[in-house]
């Protein structure tokens, strides 16, 4: 057997080198290829590429909660080649672009504007080589192996500053560390960047979805090309239980004012006694004001249910075409 296989993209040409003990998506992103995908845990589906030519094999089990791969598909995250492959993926350049970095970050500032949510700004040496664009992703690597995903909430920059919103979740592997011990001048370890959760070109209206901290990577977005999403027409809807999950927001107005352009739908689950705002789902408070999403984008982040029930239900009952909506799904384990 051979030590490694092709793997060729269409229809512009890219390819890459992938071992039988690689994940498509594992190869093609070492190689500088960003193939679509997100979790990068076998739930998402973001990741699923047409198959043309040759096999793979998916890992076994499959993930809790994963959808079967349709036929002549290959869910890239989990798929291993077992030769030679060519797949569809008209949106990957034949030119390699970004590559993941490992390098160490030094904590600068460590904020805590909620009693759950810790904003954490790091610094990478300007020299690492390390590049990210707006919505995009890392993993902090932990000394035991594992790892945790975050989104970067900041403008791309070439101080190497980076800035990730943690919420803390009781009995978490790093979230409780970091909420609760992080201070500056903590070094962690961290790779990326990671995720498509980019902004598209094109003049179609925007929704842009958050619930609880899936606002970073929306905050990085309209830190970044706020002027280009307010130009086409752009509603935020970002839920959360109580006022205090949308850890950022002093006020609508002010918050607008920060964003001009953009609107800003709060919607909460549990809210206080005296909220008199919009309540229940996020996704369905979208559905009651724009039940024809025909011609609009829609970028949502967050819990990967309330990011499925989005999806289906965007599709299903106001016809947004699948193309159409973005996702950066969280992955539900010990934070």
């Amino acid at each position: 057997m051979s030590d490694t296989f092709q793997i060729q993209l269409e229809p512009h040409g890219g390819s890459f080198a992938c071992t039988p003990a690689q994940t498509v998506l594992d190869a093609a992103i070492a190689a500088g290829y960003w193939l679509p995908h997100s979790c990068r845990a076998g739930t998402c589906n973001s990741c699923h590429l047409a198959l043309s030519a040759g096999d793979v094999r998916h890992a076994e089990p499959a993930p809790a909660g994963a959808e079967p791969v349709p036929a002549g598909q290959c869910r890239t995250c989990q798929a291993f080649p077992l030769g030679d492959l060519v797949l569809q993926a008209p949106d990957v350049p034949k030119e390699p672009g970004q590559r993941v970095v490992t390098v160490g970050a030094r904590v600068l500032d460590v904020q805590r504007p909620s009693a759950d949510v810790a904003i954490v700004q790091l610094q990478v040496p300007a020299a690492s080589g390390f590049h990210f664009q707006a919505g995009q992703y890392i993993d902090v690597l932990l000394k035991d192996g594992a790892r945790r995903s975050y989104s970067l909430a900041n403008v791309p920059n070439t101080e190497g500053l980076l800035e990730l919103h943690v919420r803390r979740m009781d009995g978490g592997r790093f979230s409780p560390h970091a909420y609760d011990k992080l201070k500056p001048r903590d070094l962690l370890r961290i790779q990326g960047p990671y995720g498509t959760f980019v902004l598209h070109k094109g003049t179609a209206p925007i929704v842009l979805l958050a619930s609880g901290t899936g606002y970073a990577p929306i905050a990085a977005l309209l830190r970044s090309h706020g002027a280009a999403i307010a130009q086409r027409g752009a509603v935020l809807y970002w839920g959360g239980r109580r006022w205090s999950d949308l850890y950022v927001v002093e006020s609508v107005a002010a918050w607008q004012a920060q964003f001009p352009g953009v609107q800003l739908v709060p919607v909460l689950s549990q809210p206080e006694a005296d909220w008199q705002g919009r309540t229940g789902f996020v996704h369905a408070a979208v559905l009651q004001d724009l039940p024809d999403l025909s011609g609009h984008e829609v970028y949502a982040c967050g819990n990967p249910l309330m990011i499925d029930a989005a999806r289906d239900a965007f599709i299903a009952q106001a016809g947004l075409p699948a193309a159409h909506f973005f996702c950066d799904a969280f992955v539900i384990n010990t934070a």
